[in-house]
This record gives structure tokens, sequence and C-alpha cells, in this order.
């Protein structure tokens, strides 16, 4: 008997399919999160969610408008890792920014906070390494 050989056709996202995939996944998990402390501990548990996961969240939509603005035919090795570099400083510094104005200026509670940030932390990572097996 011979074997039939199937190929599999592998689907394949582009860089920015990819990004815009995580971003609406982190948002989708944020909303979740907080609509989970919402019936468990109430509104402002859900609010305190709902920022911690922002917190996490808009950083990373500046990264991704940053390292992907530029057409992958135009660009050079270097802009590339420039490009990299200064989104990664982008993202930290607007990170600090917003925990400083969060944590002095609003009244938040810690736990929903934190958990709703790691939660997306955690979904950024899982999904870098699982999309297109790239990572």
């Amino acid at each position: 008997m011979s074997g039939v050989v199937v190929k599999q056709k592998k689907w394949l996202l582009s860089d920015r399919q990819v990004a815009l995939v995580i971003l609406f996944c982190q948002l989708l998990l944020v909303v979740a999160v907080a609509t989970l402390f919402f019936y468990l501990q109430g509104e402002a548990a859900a609010r305190s969610a709902l920022l911690g996961g922002g917190i996490y969240w808009v950083p990373q939509c500046l990264f991704s408008v940053r390292v992907l603005v530029h057409s992958a035919e135009r660009s050079t090795p270097g802009s590339v890792v420039a490009d990299f570099y200064s989104g990664a400083g982008i993202k930290l510094g607007s990170t600090i920014l917003l925990f400083v104005v969060v944590l002095k200026y609003m009244e938040v509670l810690h736990a929903p906070l934190y958990t709703a940030y790691a939660l997306a932390l955690l979904m950024q990572w899982i999904l870098s390494f699982t999309l297109n097996n790239r990572y």
C-alpha cells in the first residue's frame, strides 16, 4: 500500500497582522478580567483592572505603531534596529508615566490593577511564542 502524502497548508500572518491579533487578544483579556473583578469585587476592582490592563496595553500599542510604521521594502537592517530601540524606549517611558499617574492621582485597588497588568503581559508572551511559530 502506497503512502499518501498530505501537505498541510500553513497560514502565515504578516507582522502587522500578528501585532493586531496580539493587541486585540490583550484588549479582550483586559475587558474579561475587569468584568470578572466587577462581578466578584465590584466597580472599584473592575476600574482598577481596566487601568492595570491599560497601563500595559497603551504602551504596547505605541510600540507596535513605532515598529511597524515603516514598510519592510524600504527599511534597512539598521533602521529596523533603531525602530525597535526607540519603540522599546517609548514603551518603557510611557509605562512608567502611566504607573506614576495612576498610582499617584487615582484611587485604585492594587491587586486587580497588578493582576490585569500581569495577565496582559503573560498574554503577550504566550501569543508571541505561538503565532506563526516564529519565536
